[in-house]
């Protein structure tokens, strides 16, 4: 099993492949809820950053390798990560401060936006050491131009439609069936989660899907933070 996740804001999209069948969509309200739920999954990857900093403003070199593969058009959507500490605040402010005391660098309020989420998958990988190997990193637009073989045109900002049908073209290439599988759980979910949101997760899922020897990780070799969390960006081989 096979499971793409992407925060929304009431909790954790779940997109579930069997094989290479599509199997469901389901809603999470905790990363908890996500690991008792898909615990004998073999592969999860999750949209946010997993691995951080104890107290340097250096990037986190998956981060700098994403933006990268990003550059120029897409790499803005490569948020900075906060050090731990910062992420472990409950206010922007206190986060701020902590930021700009242990690094040379701030936080700004797009970052502060998925701090939470950040926060809650580092203490619960801190406290399941079961679920680390199996719960990944990913990032749905390196997956979408690793799919595509090009970088997407649209922005989901600036143009939403445009941005989400050039995106669910991409997916259907990979799989025939998606927007049947989209539609579905569209319908069926009882949470303030975003066509993007769903978008996203189906991408994490069908690239969670790959076998072993056909993903990629950014960087080739990642690095691994103070507490043991490798600091990774798992997706497709470019041009798939």
């Amino acid at each position: 099993m096979y499971v793409g996740v992407d925060g929304c804001p009431d909790g954790w999209l779940a997109v579930v492949y069997s094989d290479s069948e599509y199997e469901s969509t389901h809603f999470h309200r905790r990363a908890t809820d996500l690991w008792a739920a898909h615990s004998d999954a073999d592969r999860i990857l999750i949209d946010v950053p997993i691995g951080l900093r104890e107290d340097s403003s250096e990037p986190r070199a998956c981060d700098t390798a994403a933006r990268q593969t990003l550059s120029p058009t897409r790499h803005a959507s490569v948020f900075p990560t906060p050090v731990r500490a910062a992420a472990r605040e409950d206010s922007y402010e206190a986060a701020q401060a902590v930021q700009e005391r242990l690094t040379d660098g701030s936080l700004n309020r797009q970052t502060w936006g998925i701090t939470p989420k950040i926060d809650e998958v580092d203490r619960f990988l801190l406290d399941t050491p079961a679920a680390r190997g199996t719960v990944r990193e990913s990032h749905p637009e390196v997956c979408f131009q690793a799919f595509a073989g090009e970088p997407t045109t649209h922005s989901k900002t600036g143009m939403p439609k445009r941005a989400f049908w050039e995106r669910a073209g991409v997916l259907r290439a990979v799989e025939p069936d998606v927007y049947d599988h989209l539609w579905d759980a569209a319908g069926g979910l009882d949470c303030d989660a975003s066509d993007d949101d769903l978008l996203d997760a189906f991408v994490v899922a069908l690239t969670a899907r790959g076998a072993d020897e056909e993903l990629e990780t950014l960087p080739r070799d990642p690095e691994v933070d103070p507490r043991g969390l490798p600091m990774e960006i798992v997706s497709p081989p470019p041009g798939e």
